[in-house]
This record gives C-alpha cells, structure tokens and sequence, in this order.
C-alpha cells in the first residue's frame, strides 16, 4: 500500500490488492541538473516561437496524451486504487478542455499591452507591457490527482513559452511518467523533462529552475517555499484545505445531501478542496443528516477494475493515511461524537463516514483529515455557519447551499477562501477558466483562467521616448521653477478645498511654464554655440 524510496528505487503495491508495481528508478541529485540545463536548452529556441505556432505544438501534443486515455486510466486505478470512473471521468474529464482553453486564447492573453502615459507629464512617451517566460519551471504534483494537476500546470507554463520538469509524488511515480512519455512524443526533446523521487529529488529540482509550482502538503510546500525564497524565485504553493459546506434552512436537502457526499467522498475524500466539515442550520439539521447517511450507505466501495462504473469508493492510497483518518475518528468517537454510518476499515478501504456530535476542539474540525469522513455540525444560524467555517488556518474553498441564489451569493463573500461556491462544491477546479486559489495554510499561487497563465510569465516593460528636446523637465540642473512646479503638483493632490487645489495647481503651471522656457533657452543655446 504506497510507495517506499529505497536504495535508488521506487518501489510499491497496489492499493487494491496489495500486488507488487513495477518498480521505477529514482532520479540521482547529479542527473536533475542535467534534466534541467537540457530543458533549458530546449527553452531558448521553444520561446523563440510564436505563441500561435507553440499552441498547434500542444495541440497535438494533448491528442497524443488523450489517445493514450486508456493506458492513463490504467496506472490511476492500478497505482492509486481510484475507480474507473473517478479515472477517466475526475482526473482525465477536465484534460480536453484544459488544452482547447489556454491553446485558442494563448495570444490574447500573452498579447503585449500598451501603456498610456499622461500627456501632459510625460509627451511623446510611449510604452508596451511583454510577457517573458520564467524559463524552466520545475512542477512538484502530489498522488490525489496526478493527471488533473499536472495537466492544469504544465500546459500553461509551456504555452507561455517555458520548458518544464515534472517531478510526480513517488506514490504516482508510474501514472506521472506515462503522463510525461506521451506528451514527449509531440513536445520538442527535452522541453519537458522528468525527475522521479522523493523530497530529496524535489528540493535538488528546486535549487535548479527559475519558478517552481508545488502542489502538495503543507510540511512540503513550506519547505519549498523556503528554498525558492533563498534563491530569490518565484513561487506558487497550493496546499491543502479543511473545507467547510454550509447547508442552510430553505436549501434543498436533497441536492445539497447527494452534492456534499460527492464532495466529500470522491476520491475516498483524498482531494484537497473537499468537504471535511458541515454546519446545517438545527430547523433542518436531522432531516439533512438522514438524507447524507441513506446517500453515504449507498456507495460502494472496492475494485472495479473488471466491471467499471460498479464502485464509487476506492481505497486509501498509504498506510500513512490510514492511520490519521483512523486516529481523527477515533479521537472523536472518544470525545462522545456519534458514527451515523461507516467509521470502519475494510482491507485498504475505509468505509463512507457521517459523524455527529463532534468536539469542535479536536482534529477531525481542526486539521486535514483527507480521507471520506464528514463531520456534521449543527449551528443556530446563518451568521454561526460562517463563523465556525472561518475559523479554520486553511482557506482554500467554501459552499453555501440555499434556494435563495442571492443570499447565498452574499454569505460566501463572508467565508474566508479562495473559492466559494453557491449550490456546489469543486467542480470549478476542473474548469480551466475559473481560476483556483487559496490562503492561509492552504497556500498562494493560481491556478486555472488567464492569471495562470500569466503567473508563468514574467512582465517587461518597453518605453520608447520620441521627444527631441534637449532634455526633460525634471533633469539636472535644479533651479526654483522645478521646486515650484514640483511643490505646486504634491500640493494639489493634497489640497483641502477647491481654492486650495487651484492655488496649487497655478503654482505648477507657472513653475512648468518657467522650467520650460529655461529648457528651450538652453536647447537653443546649444544649438547655436554647436552651429560655431
């Protein structure tokens, strides 16, 4: 169950039935150098090429990766356990439209932008705003969704012009080379290199490339964030969540009990943004917790790897989080919480769980638990549901779930989180317009839209002065009139009454008018004694 990096190597056991993987040789500290001063080889002449001309580059590039959907597929359920459904349908579903998204509005989005100077200040200036790639982005992904991420990151970063190092989790070791091997194929050599290992493998990619995306656990990404911030590179560090659902009174209970269990339970709950507490209002607290049991019994849990679409819950992928999901409910039960369903492992698999009556002081409210157990809280109101979500040191996303749209809109303004929804939890992770972040524990950075595709960017500012005075108003040498103009400006932005503003802006005119006709004395001086 997991993977274990030992003397050199990746070794592993299927989740499902504890059989052996192929075992994947680990990246030595010496060769990811080598990895990345190849791909930033490979970078220099990738840039060189028009954004339009990149974009047909990655189209093909994303054929040839969804023609190996199948194999793809394969490795998620047999290395991480996932159902086919989750497979082809959570980690692969979003894959099309993330490479038709970024590929038709790359250019729009990379375009130059042209700055407006003030005229009166500034004549005959004039400036545009480029978008420069970093270089060669080292990408960290974990073992939840090592497609999905993976996907989302990479396709922008070599859009805008970078080459890329991924360096899957060692627990997806296989799914991410299958991942990397099929993009090669219709990528320029060496533009995306792989790296396999552990944190020691990511912390010698970090100390290499100019931008690194982290996605992964908090321990992890601290300490890359660490490591970027020594080397003085940009970073984006998307971490883990505590996600609150909040189902109010006038919410339709069932749609709201059937879109928490999927939020809660897919991916047998291991996904960052899923639900791991909810508040419902008391009028309606037992009606909602019964229609989220009789959903959460009806899942099925185990290995459909023979007749796909049969489970909707696969196992834990390590031993390691097992055993905190396992302690989280325990601790609670301890406390005097009530196991409405589930509560037990089974094998690999840890059964749907609904729990009541937690102690909002223990871990199972407090810290990531990250695995298919939702806590059921009742609150008194509204105003109560959005204080105890926030109360949290995540924030990655949030739900609210009403019939009233509008009311709904305004509570998730109030939750503290990167991303809330109204009547749905998650699904926008998968949509490459909208864009995904966080704060707090759960990190910085973003993901998705067209600020993730500019944060693999950096700006660069052109000006072009047209001008053919001597020189500028506010260069050497000083007089009085360049202390009044200045003054007369500061002041007029200040003013505490019309009278005042206009006093102060005369006082700049006729300290600009003055300076100017020193500017054009001088310039015609010049002039004449270069004519003798």
């Amino acid at each position: 169950m997991g993977s274990i990096v030992e003397e050199g190597w990746i070794h592993g056991t299927s989740p499902l039935d504890g059989a052996p993987l192929s075992s994947v040789r680990v990246t030595a500290a010496g060769d990811i150098a080598g990895v990345v001063h190849a791909a930033r080889r490979a970078q220099a002449a990738w840039a060189r090429r028009p954004v339009a001309e990149r974009a047909r580059a990655l189209v093909k590039a994303g054929r040839r990766l969804l023609g190996r959907a199948d194999e793809l597929a394969q490795a998620l359920h047999r290395e991480l356990g996932k159902p086919m459904a989750d497979a082809y349908g959570v980690d692969l579903g979003s894959t099309p439209e993330v490479f038709r998204y970024y590929t038709t509005r790359g250019e729009a989005f990379l375009g130059d932008e042209a700055v407006a100077f003030n005229p009166v200040m500034f004549p005959r200036k004039r400036a545009r705003v480029e978008r420069l790639p970093h270089g060669v982005v080292g990408l960290i992904t974990p073992w939840n969704y090592p497609v999905s991420v993976a996907v989302h990151n990479l396709v922008p970063a070599l859009l805008a012009g970078n080459a890329v190092v991924l360096k899957p989790s060692e627990h997806a070791a296989r799914t991410g080379a299958a991942l990397a091997g099929a993009l090669r194929e219709a990528l320029p050599e060496a533009l995306l290199g792989l790296v396999q290992g552990g944190a020691e493998a990511g912390a010698a990619l970090v100390a290499e490339v100019d931008h690194v995306v982290f996605v992964g656990g908090v321990a992890g990404g601290r300490a890359v964030a660490r490591a970027a911030a020594d080397r003085l590179i940009p970073a984006q560090i998307e971490l883990g969540g505590k996600d609150a659902a909040i189902v109010l009174r006038d919410a339709d209970l069932e749609r709201a009990a059937h879109g928490v269990a999927w939020a809660g339970f897919v991916n047998a709950g291991q996904s960052c943004a899923g639900i791991e507490r909810v508040y419902v209002e008391a009028e309606v607290f037992e009606a909602f917790v019964e229609r989220l049991v009789a959903v959460a019994e009806r899942l099925r849990a185990g290995d459909d790897g023979g007749a796909p679409g049969t489970v909707e819950i696969g196992p834990l992928v390590t031993e390691a989080q097992m055993a905190r999901v396992e302690a989280h409910v325990r601790a609670a039960v301890a406390a005097g919480a009530r196991v409405r369903c589930g509560g037990a492992r089974r094998g690999n698999f840890y059964l749907p769980t609904v729990l009541t009556g937690v102690d909002p002081s223990l871990d199972l409210l407090r810290e990531e638990t990250f695995g298919p157990v939702l806590p059921v809280i009742a609150v008194p109101d509204a105003g109560a549901a959005i204080r105890a979500a926030n109360e949290s040191v995540y924030g990655l996303t949030g739900s609210v779930w009403t019939r009233d749209v509008a009311r709904g809109e305004a509570l998730a303004r109030e939750l503290r989180v990167g991303v809330a929804t109204v009547n749905n939890h998650m699904f926008t992770g998968a949509a490459p317009q909208a864009v995904w972040t966080g704060r707090g524990r759960s990190g910085y950075g973003v993901q998705n839209g067209p600020e993730a595709l500019r944060a693999m960017t950096r700006p660069r500012l052109i000006a072009v002065d047209e001008s053919t005075a001597s020189r500028e108003l506010w260069w050497f040498p000083y007089d009085r009139a360049f202390v009044e103009m200045s003054r007369g400006m500061a002041r007029s932005l200040g003013a505490s009454s019309g009278l005042d503003r206009l006093s102060s802006v005369g006082r700049m005119v006729r300290g600009a008018a003055r300076r100017w006709v020193a500017t054009r004395a001088a310039s015609r001086a010049r002039h004449a004694w270069g004519r003798e």
